[in-house]
């Protein structure tokens, strides 16, 4: 029993993490279809950015607004000085561009920070504990789970409830329709970017508080984002999530059996299963497929 809650706990916290992340990701490559690759070295500066808020002296919970604010102008400012141009060529331009920005971002990184691993230093609220059914769990990964859940709860309520996510669902299906109604397809683009790279922060920013900053530590977070949105599938926001629980419920079940080095083995084996069965993915849509 307790094995099963801890199990479950430790699913609902990577599942968290990766359906923010896919959130961002999928923003991106659904509106824009651009394969942001560079998303990996923004994580690993929403990290970044909220170790350095927190040697400010700001808590490491607080910091999660302000690292997303910051991760925002970021992603706005690489949309408007560079995304821009190449929104309409193919995926391979995107690609090129985009792990260019990410080579150069991880190299800014090891320059200023070195390669040394750092970590936040919990403070007392966050370092205690509680056990329940047998499980361990910390206050910091319960802290953490209750703000994906309000992120994800958040972009959903943007998307699925408002006339600005209506605006960005209408650039994406149809471009031109869109202009016809008065939608200003560059500015929809540079929210969707900011949105995107404040949902990169969050998730860097979240992972600093559980785990050590290091300049490629995004590269890791990128791979298990692409296996989620292959599970999830394009055109839905119900895809994304449902790709981060079960590649989170997995990694989680392979951990607890046969340690960790076999989880990403494991994520592996299931995307190859759903490309196989369902190449669309468990929720995706034959129009994003397409």
């Amino acid at each position: 029993m307790s094995l099963a809650l801890q199990i479950i706990f430790d699913a609902l916290l990577l599942g968290g993490l990766y359906a923010i992340g896919a959130l961002g990701f999928a923003l991106v490559w659904g509106v824009q279809n651009i394969l942001n690759i560079a998303y990996a070295a923004m994580i690993m500066l929403g990290a970044y950015a909220a170790y350095w808020v927190w040697t400010l002296g700001v808590d490491p919970i607080l910091a999660v607004p302000i690292v997303m604010a910051m991760m925002f102008v970021v992603g706005v400012l690489l949309q408007r000085f560079l995304f821009d141009y190449v929104i309409l060529g193919p995926h391979s331009l995107s690609i090129a561009l985009t792990y260019g920005v990410n080579l150069i971002l991880i190299g800014l990184a090891l320059y200023l920070f070195t390669a040394e691993y750092r970590s936040i230093a919990l403070p007392d609220h966050l370092r205690g504990s509680i056990d329940l059914g047998g499980a361990h769990l910390t206050n910091a990964r319960i802290a953490t789970i209750a703000i994906a859940v309000v992120l994800t709860a958040s972009v959903w309520w943007l998307m699925d409830r408002t006339a600005l996510g209506a605006a960005i669902r209408a650039t994406r299906m149809d471009l031109e329709a869109a202009r016809l109604v008065g939608i200003r397809p560059r500015l929809i683009y540079n929210i969707v970017a900011g949105i995107s790279g404040a949902l990169a922060g969050a998730m860097g920013a979240l992972l600093a508080v559980i785990h050590s900053v290091f300049p490629a530590m995004g590269d890791h977070q990128l791979i298990q984002i692409l296996i989620v949105l292959v599970l999830g599938g394009l055109g839905s926001m119900v895809g994304p999530l449902i790709g981060a629980l079960l590649l989170g419920l997995v990694s989680s079940v392979v951990t607890a059996i046969w340690g960790g080095t076999y989880a990403v083995l494991a994520g592996t084996v299931l995307v190859l299963l759903v490309l196989t069965f369902r190449p669309s993915g468990l929720m995706g849509r034959k129009f994003y497929e397409a």
